[in-house]
């Protein structure tokens, strides 16, 4: 689909795109110096009685969508542990319906993260077939990859995170590595339609379930920090699942990074993707949800925004760009990337069909800032504060226009790091 450049009246004549500076936002946080050394010592302090019964035994390794740092290195440190206990380790995707929902697509989802045979020494098994391997009292079923549940035992991997549509103790993790990355397709599909407002508490229920049976030999849950690397990484037991799992979610809340300015009138995300966020950009970051019921807690997290511009669609997403109904003007490259096959798969599978709504777009970076500029609601468009961000998982190092200097002054935390400068478009009046 191709959509064209526009004849329109927007309104832009006259603004000015302010100057800007970069700007730094300090974090508290620590990162582990050697994550897949953490990773090796946990596993070689598991109990014997764990690591013996594996020997000769097919062990699926569950493998997520989202981009994680050191992830291929984890996934082949635990594929090596485990041949090293005489384990026959395997991977597969455990995604839900990213990817187009197919079993080929979300092989070759993994295989940009170097998550692939060649390097892992293991197979990668990807099926969208399941077994229902329960039913809730309520009829809730309860779905499993075809081929871990056909294993001997599973071990989940996942990041631990704030979720994008609620609120509560469980929310992006372990639990929803089983109930939505298990169930493929047709677990998340079936999981979703039953509501937001009740996910936190079916989490816990349908991962109960899947836990009586399904093996999980052990977990491995970490906390991405706000420097996008790990701060936290655990190997969980089984018997403290649902313990480590609301514990390592507090800290993944403690440590999220955060816009720190108290208004924007313009935010410009330049990439939003599905391995950055499941709604391409973090509601958490951004004050901006679907749920109508969820969305004071959310604006509660984030400054006052007027408008958000998006620029682009990560590569990785391949299109994908889910999350855009929640700006209000996208550029022209972005609209011309999107892939409404992937991106409707998705929302519709997720019950989320908001996130896939078209806003305004530009004909090109420029009209796209300026129009945004142009309509938020000021006496002077021309000193609106406008931040600028590459995406919602690196906030450390933005760019800031110049009538935010105030703001930024008054926080300890946020420091200009150069000289005002000018942003130079090209031929196309892009910023790329």
């Amino acid at each position: 689909m191709f959509f064209p450049k526009l004849d329109k009246q927007s309104l832009t004549d006259g603004i000015v795109i302010p100057q800007m500076v970069k700007v730094h936002q300090s974090f508290p946080h620590t990162d582990l110096a050697d994550p897949v050394g953490v990773l090796k010592k946990q596993l070689l302090a598991l109990d014997t009685a764990t690591t013996e019964a594996l020997k000769g035994k097919r062990i699926g390794i569950t493998a997520g969508s989202r981009g994680l740092p050191h992830y291929k290195e984890i996934m082949k440190a635990l594929c090596d542990q485990l041949k090293t206990w005489g384990a026959k380790p395997f991977v597969f995707p455990a995604m839900g319906s990213h990817a187009g929902a197919t079993a080929e697509g979300q092989k070759e989802h993994l295989a940009q993260f170097g998550i692939n045979e060649d390097y892992l020494g293991v197979p990668v098994l990807s099926t969208m077939d399941v077994v229902e391997v329960a039913t809730l009292e309520d009829g809730f079923p309860v779905y499993c990859d075809k081929n871990a549940y056909e294993a001997d035992g599973i071990i989940l991997f996942n990041k631990i995170k704030p979720h994008t549509h609620f609120k509560y103790k469980h929310e992006s993790g372990l639990l929803k590595m089983i109930c939505i990355g298990c169930g493929k397709h047709k677990g998340a599909s079936t999981f979703h339609g039953r509501g937001y407002d009740s996910f936190g508490p079916n989490l816990e229920r349908v991962s109960k379930a899947f836990l009586q049976h399904v093996n999980v030999v052990f977990s491995v849950g970490m906390v991405q920090s706000p420097s996008d690397d790990i701060a936290a990484l655990e190997v969980i037991p089984t018997d403290k699942f649902f313990e480590r799992d609301a514990a390592l979610q507090t800290m993944a809340k403690a440590e999220m990074p955060r816009l720190k300015l108290p208004h924007i009138d313009v935010l410009i995300v330049d990439e939003i993707g599905k391995e950055i966020s499941g709604t391409g950009m973090d509601p958490n970051i951004t004050g901006r949800t679907e749920r109508f019921s969820q969305e004071t807690a959310f604006r509660a997290l984030a400054p006052d925004i007027e408008r958000i511009v998006i620029l682009d669609i990560t590569e990785a997403s391949h299109g994908n760009g889910a999350g855009c109904g929640m700006a209000d003007i996208v550029s022209y490259r972005f609209v011309n990337k999107m892939d409404f096959s992937s991106a409707y798969t998705n929302c519709i599978t997720a019950k989320s069909f908001r996130m896939a709504l078209l806003p305004l777009y530009g004909n090109s970076d420029k009209d796209a800032i300026e129009m945004a500029m142009a309509h938020a609601f000021l006496t002077d468009p021309n000193q609106a504060k406008v931040v600028r961000i590459k995406n919602t998982l690196k906030l450390e190092d933005i760019e800031c226009s110049l009538s935010c200097l105030e703001d930024i002054k008054n926080d300890p935390d946020m420091t200009v790091t150069s000289e005002p400068f000018t942003w130079k478009f090209n031929e196309e009046d892009n910023l790329w």
